[in-house]
């Protein structure tokens, strides 16, 4: 009887740090996917602007914007697939 409680025990310590690993992964890709998003936006918008804009920096932050935007909706599409249950179908 003890035995069985020890194993259900240590199989809920298991799935809570799994969980938590899932967590800590999906804010440093949400991180680092959304920083590289933003630095090719700003490059871009910078490449755009000296073409068609000479003085102005209006493409830059439009491209930073969506760079942003595109980082977001990676990190949603991700939590709900974890909320879902889809990652651990990979796995």
């Amino acid at each position: 009887m003890e035995i069985g409680f020890l194993e259900q025990n240590k199989k809920m310590n298991q799935k809570k740090s799994k969980s938590a690993y899932y967590l800590i992964n999906l804010m440093i890709q949400f991180f680092v996917e959304t920083f590289v998003a933003m630095i090719i936006g700003c490059f871009i918008g910078k490449y755009l602007d000296i073409l068609i804009f000479e003085d102005k920096k209006i493409l830059v932050y439009v491209f930073i914007v969506l760079g942003i935007f595109a980082g977001l909706r990676n990190f949603i599409k991700r939590a709900l697939a974890i909320s879902k249950g889809e990652e651990d179908e990979k796995n």
